[in-house]
């Protein structure tokens, strides 16, 4: 019994040790100068992992605060690498997006809405590479397409500055009465750190 039990632990450390070098994680902050919702913030993490079947993890906040909107919003996704090497990266995703605290002309909102994710970066293995996400979700209530292109410029080993230009669609048609749609546009700069 207690073979089995070093073969199984010196087994597991080994396993451990050999996928240690294979866990990443990312997180990021981009400040979103919009063209009529004042200026907002978002913020991002990503974990991916070696494991078969396992999704990886993203996470992911906004705020937009102006006179007209004002609204918290929330990420989780759970996501796949379709492809990954040098020239091109892809991955797919299904997640939540929780809208929350949200106010539109002084009416408030919250909802809940299933998302469908997509990631892709063009020469992610260069110090010059870029990217295109889309997060697109509907409930009852809400419709939502979040979409943003950029380029990504390497600063110093896994730290990059990026810029983008974000497009962020908003139907609240039927939302505790609320019957509006609101798109808020403009350019994003930020940082991203991988680990």
């Amino acid at each position: 019994m207690k073979k089995v039990l070093c073969t199984t632990a010196l087994l597991l450390t080994a396993s451990i040790n050999c996928h240690g070098d294979m866990i990443g994680a990312k997180v990021g902050y981009d400040y979103w100068k919009t063209a009529n919702h004042s200026d907002s913030h978002s913020v991002y993490a990503q974990v991916e992992h070696p494991f078969p079947l396992v999704p990886n993890l993203a996470l992911q906040a906004n705020k937009i605060d102006s006179h007209k909107l004002k609204l918290n919003s929330y990420d989780v996704s759970g996501y796949y690498e379709i492809l990954d090497n040098d020239n091109l990266s892809v991955d797919l995703g299904l997640g939540l997006r929780r809208l929350d605290s949200g106010r539109m002309y002084d009416q408030s909102f919250t909802d809940t809405l299933p998302m469908v994710t997509a990631d892709m970066t063009l020469f992610p293995g260069s110090s010059l590479s870029f990217y295109g996400k889309i997060n697109a979700g509907k409930s009852n209530d809400s419709t939502i397409t979040d979409a943003s292109a950029g380029v990504r410029f390497t600063l110093l080993a896994g730290i990059s500055l990026q810029a983008s230009y974000r497009s962020y669609e908003l139907d609240l048609d039927g939302t505790k009465g609320i019957n509006d749609k609101e798109t808020i546009r403009g350019p994003q700069i930020g940082l991203d750190i991988d680990f």
